[in-house]
């Protein structure tokens, strides 16, 4: 069992291991807690861990917003891209529909679907539980193993810069 902050955090990590820039790690970090939280799939946020960076093509128009790029890069377009006030956004790859869905909710946007295309909606955003929950293990060893990647190596010349806990470790 985990809590909500230790998923939070360590999709942080995964996220930034995995080379995404400090805000979509952020945001991956919250769209990971709130899909554990409500019980949802864990594996759309490692497949969006594992989707190569991309950078986002986007093209505003007065009728909507077309976007496509990687899951993780597209969502806080898609997000902003609401919150501005327009009313329906497509994107480019069916597979991305869960991690954004998600992304929305988290950012209190309720919202309608036809295939890759989606608009504000008036449904009601299901709650996250404030946990434990649980992240299946072979999702968590993607994770943790993407996070492993911003540790710093453990040599002797990094524990004589300050590395670690040191010989006492009282904080």
């Amino acid at each position: 069992m985990l809590s909500i902050n230790e998923v939070q955090g360590t999709a942080l990590k995964a996220a930034r291991g995995a080379g995404l820039p400090l805000g979509q790690a952020e945001d991956l970090s919250r769209v990971a807690a709130y899909l554990v939280g409500i019980g949802g799939d864990a594996g759309v946020v490692t497949a969006a861990l594992q989707e190569p960076v991309t950078g986002v093509q986007a093209s505003w128009d007065a009728d909507g917003v077309s976007v496509s790029g990687s899951a993780a890069m597209i969502a806080p377009v898609i997000c902003d891209a609401f919150r501005m006030g327009y009313a329906s956004v497509t994107f480019d790859d069916l597979r991305h529909s869960s991690y954004i869905g998600a992304a929305l909710a988290v950012a209190g946007v309720p919202l309608w679907w036809d295939g890759c295309t989606i608009g504000r909606g008036d449904s009601e955003i299901l709650p996250a539980k404030p946990g434990p929950v649980t992240v299946p293990q072979p999702d968590w060893d993607i994770w943790l193993a993407l996070a492993s990647r911003t540790y710093v190596p453990e040599t002797e010349t990094s524990r004589r810069d300050g590395a670690g806990a040191g010989l006492t470790d009282n904080d």
